[in-house]
């Protein structure tokens, strides 16, 4: 499927429903209405300093796994193929949207990826992601990056390679400038807890409420010690680059 003529809503559809399939195939049809239907479900929010990441790649490495970052060619060329279907056509859709990628590889076979959004420093909340907005954030800086959507399929998540491979992704996008990343997981996702906040140590900086029906989000912040964290983080960065600039 060519990339370069953009993604039609035929493909957005066709997108969605491989999507459901893959998801009822290896969860059941459970974990499918779950996903499309919940209500007052507790979203997560957490921020890395990404100065403090470490170099573990060793556990990919004895895996035969390595980390690439998703690009246009790498998707057109055929040199890698997904191992679900879903996500390649979801590389696709997150490509077109601008969206930048890193994917888990062994054997030229993409077991993993994960996805992320960068933009330049900002007070307009009309200008962030969807995401960001429904968790309540006014501003962002261009140092920042926001990731989301990290998947590994289901027979190579034993033995810290979720982890690993966040972690690695974690310290390629370090190498590209960014210095602290934000991202959500589930609270009744016990894995992605113990992924994110227990091996990877990544900071709880607020919670969020959400209700989904379909195509159509709710959220709203819920009281939360962390929460002003996050606000007091953010406005401390940007004092700090303001006062850079000698104001």
């Amino acid at each position: 499927m060519p990339i370069d003529k953009g993604f039609s809503l035929l493909d957005v559809v066709k997108m969605r429903l491989v999507q459901i399939a893959d998801m009822a195939k290896s969860g059941g049809w459970a974990s499918v209405f779950k996903e499309l239907a919940f209500l007052h479900r507790t979203a997560i929010l957490v921020e890395k300093d990404l100065a403090e990441i470490e170099d573990r790649a060793e556990l990919l490495s004895l895996a035969g796994l390595k980390v690439l970052e998703i690009e246009k060619n790498m998707l057109c060329s055929g040199a890698y193929r997904f191992a679900l279907p879903s996500r390649r056509l979801k590389a696709l859709h997150n490509v077109e949207r601008g969206y930048g990628g890193i994917a888990l590889v062994r054997d030229q076979v993409i077991i993993g990826d994960t996805w992320y959004w960068v933009s330049e420093s900002t007070n307009d909340p009309r200008l962030l992601h969807m995401d960001l907005r429904r968790f309540g954030f006014k501003s962002w800086l261009k140092e920042y990056v926001y990731t989301f959507d990290i998947f590994v399929i289901p027979s190579e998540r034993k033995g810290g390679i979720s982890a690993a491979f966040q972690n690695s992704a974690m310290l390629l996008l370090r190498s590209k400038g960014y210095t602290k990343g934000y991202g959500y997981y589930w609270a009744d996702n016990i894995a992605a807890h113990w992924c994110t906040r227990v091996t990877n140590k990544w900071k709880k900086v607020g919670m969020v409420s959400v209700s989904r029906c379909l195509t159509f989000t709710k959220a709203a912040p819920l009281a939360d010690r962390a929460a002003p964290q996050m606000a007091a983080g953010l406005a401390g960065d940007l004092l700090a680059r303001e006062g850079k600039r000698g104001i």
